[in-house]
């Protein structure tokens, strides 16, 4: 499948009084059209920060990055893009649904209006016009009643139909691809599962390419078609998702993969990785994961590992893969 996102040595620091912080150290995948690429890791991994580098929502000072970094969308890189041209690709080429609805939308401003105001920032269009879409983008996304809803302000919407409102938004100019930050972080079990359904049928019926971010990996398993693992602001694993669900290869995702309960083996004990992510200010030496690693060598605390094969567009970093028949990348 052809890259329509390409995503190449991505490092994002921020000066603090605490020191340099490396939110984002080395990041590179591709995002194919048409494909749901999940960005799994726990939280402080640098899932949302590489997000935002993605469309340089990253308040510069006090952020900054690397000088080898590179996001190409469609052949340009836009981290060297003019501020007035890559306006014209942020919300209307790609698009993205922020993790807390309510912190995203205007309290002050009805929903209609903010989805109204988004169509006319980027489309030469009148203000009923912006308007009438808005109407039929809220049903589009399933808020019943959707010429009086539009009137409504964030407040007087559940969590549910506000994310709802943040989908609409960001589907208002059909953008290519769409980043969705912990989309059902907030909802219950119930609004997680429709919210889900909503987005992959929107996904198929505007032919987007999805880059999904989660914590979650029962999430992953029925929306993403790849994943890519964050650990320590690195990508220690990525593939397709059933080959790194089924044959993980690296010690973070086989721990990951333990903590999450399986509704068909009830039984099993539910196993947590000791530990927690190390702060971004002081880094481990070597493999970031190797003080909560159980199968930690000396080699893992000195050298980071390099990138190698674990099969058929899968590959982990991980020293392990140096002892067996994994194939340096």
């Amino acid at each position: 499948m052809t890259a329509l996102l390409r995503v190449r040595h991505l490092s994002t620091s921020f000066q603090t009084e605490a020191g340099l912080v490396r939110a984002v150290d080395d990041v590179s995948f591709d995002l194919a059209e048409g494909e749901t690429l999940g960005l799994v890791g726990e939280s402080g991994s640098g899932k949302t920060v590489t997000a935002l580098s993605i469309l340089r929502l990253i308040p510069q000072p006090p952020g900054a990055f690397g000088p080898e970094s590179r996001i190409e969308y469609d052949g340009v890189d836009l981290l060297r893009l003019p501020s007035r041209e890559l306006r014209k690709v942020r919300g209307a080429q790609i698009a993205m649904i922020f993790q807390e609805p309510m912190s995203s939308l205007n309290p002050v401003l009805t929903v209609g209006s903010q989805i109204s105001e988004a169509i006319r920032a980027h489309e030469p269009v009148s203000r009923k016009e912006a308007n009438d879409r808005a109407v039929e983008l809220l049903d589009l996304v399933g808020i019943p009643e959707p010429g009086r809803r539009f009137r409504d302000y964030p407040h007087q919407m559940s969590g549910g139909m506000q994310q709802r409102v943040m989908i609409g938004m960001a589907l208002s100019c059909r953008p290519k691809i769409l980043i969705a930050d912990e989309p059902t972080t907030a909802l219950d079990v119930t609004i997680q599962a429709q919210i889900l359904d909503l987005l992959l049928e929107l996904k198929e019926r505007f032919a987007m390419s999805v880059l999904f971010i989660t914590h979650d990996l029962g999430v992953l398993a029925g929306v993403a078609d790849r994943v890519a693992v964050m650990y320590g602001g690195s990508i220690v694993e990525q593939g397709p998702v059933r080959a790194v669900f089924e044959q993980p290869a690296h010690p973070y995702t086989r721990g990951l993969l333990h903590a999450v309960p399986r509704v068909d083996r009830p039984s099993d004990r539910i196993e947590g990785i000791p530990g927690s992510v190390p702060t971004a200010t002081a880094w481990p030496s070597g493999c970031r994961f190797h003080p909560r690693c159980s199968e930690c060598m000396k080699r893992c605390e000195v050298d980071a590992p390099p990138s190698y094969s674990a099969g058929t567009d899968h590959t982990a970093r991980c020293w392990l893969l140096d002892q067996s028949e994994g194939q340096r990348q």
